[in-house]
């Protein structure tokens, strides 16, 4: 007798048809089977949603390192352009303009 056949019943009565009649325990096994059988595909689907949200994180990330990157550049170019010594530069070389010595330069007191 196999393990299955313990579990289900066989009857030959209704005119030489066969009937299957599962037993408790059977019916037991079998909805202990369904539900591994749903556990096991729950199992994929989170470990493939793990992999592709996985996926989709890494690939977010690079794009913030990237553009953290950019801003800092921008930054930098931000300061260069604003600082005293370039706009002193670019007015003195395009606009012809020069320091005033100090004795033309008048202090007002109020």
């Amino acid at each position: 007798m196999t393990f299955i056949s313990k579990f289900i019943i066989f009857n030959k009565k209704n005119n030489g048809r066969i009937n299957v009649n599962f037993g408790w325990l059977g019916i037991m096994i079998m909805g202990l089977s369904f539900v591994l059988l749903i556990t096991m595909f729950t199992i994929i689907y989170i470990k493939d949603l793990n992999r592709r949200l996985f996926i989709v994180h890494t690939k977010t990330q690079s794009k913030f390192e990237k553009l953290t990157a950019y801003n800092n550049m921008l930054l930098l170019e931000q300061g260069y352009w604003g600082a005293q010594s370039r706009i002193q530069a670019v007015a003195q070389q395009q606009l012809q303009m020069c320091i005033p010595p100090s004795t033309d330069i008048l202090t007002i007191k109020m």
